[in-house]
């Protein structure tokens, strides 16, 4: 799958920092590497950038509360073609990401990862990563069963 992601910090508005209190999510992997900031799904609080309507925000990364949203931060493709997501009126929505993480590996990312967008009780809107099976290069990479659907790209 995917288990986060970063953006440079040069692609992202410090006002979106400030207004989602992300500066303990500004790092960068090495001494002298340039500044990112850094969403992953295990993050007590999971948020995801996403662009929506031509702007971009940041929402909560899938669900993790009892809700009638599925209970995870992923979405397969296959399920999204197939209609099982459709009574929760999916959007397609695009995550920018400099870089994907999955089980320690960071990999670099061109243009972003597709996503759709889902609306619970509450009119909230949260965002899954879609998924796909994984290229033979990324399963040697990553050993994940899944790998998120690129923009643009495979690896």
């Amino acid at each position: 799958m995917c288990e986060g992601i970063a953006i440079a910090c040069r692609d992202f508005p410090v006002e979106l920092i400030e207004r989602h209190q992300l500066q303990d999510r500004v790092t960068s992997r090495m001494d002298d590497a340039e500044r990112e900031v850094r969403f992953l799904y295990a993050n007590p609080c999971p948020l995801i950038p996403t662009w929506y309507c031509n702007e971009l925000i940041v929402l909560p990364w899938g669900n993790r509360r009892r809700s009638r949203l599925p209970a995870t931060g992923w979405c397969s493709l296959s399920s999204l073609e197939a209609g099982q997501w459709a009574a929760l009126n999916p959007e397609r929505v695009v995550i920018p990401a400099t870089v994907g993480r999955e089980k320690g590996v960071w990999y670099q990312i061109r243009e972003g990862i597709q996503g759709i967008l889902v609306r619970d009780e509450q009119n909230t809107p949260h965002v899954y990563m879609l998924t796909e099976e994984p290229s033979h290069y990324y399963h040697i990479m990553t050993r994940s069963n899944r790998m998120p659907v690129l923009v643009g790209e495979t690896i």
